[in-house]
């Protein structure tokens, strides 16, 4: 399922906040949005009152299809190298398994 441009920028600035106050960003967030513990951010974007909840449902199986579109709009505040840096940390659970082709 694809995210409309419009809806990402919506879900982009909800997020900005999150680089208001900070420098850097949180990898254990980041970690376990990649695990799929999403709940929170889908509940941050349904009480921003921005968008439909038909459109939150979307954003959900799109989230949990592939968790790196959150993370990227997590993302869109943060300098360059914070941002290469998370996009190269991927956690093991994130990334296909050797031991799923073990047969």
């Amino acid at each position: 399922m694809a995210v409309s441009s419009a809806v990402d920028g919506i879900v982009r600035a909800v997020f900005a906040y999150e680089f208001d106050d900070q420098d850097t960003v949180d990898t254990e967030a980041v970690d376990a949005i990649r695990m799929g513990e999403i709940d929170d951010w889908l509940r941050a974007v349904a009480d921003s009152g921005l968008l439909t909840n038909d459109v939150v449902r979307d954003l959900e199986v799109a989230w949990r299809m592939d968790p790196e579109l959150l993370v990227e709009a997590l993302l869109d505040g943060a300098d360059e190298v914070t941002a290469r840096r998370i996009r190269s940390s991927r956690v093991a659970a994130a990334l296909p398994s050797e031991a799923a082709f073990v047969g």
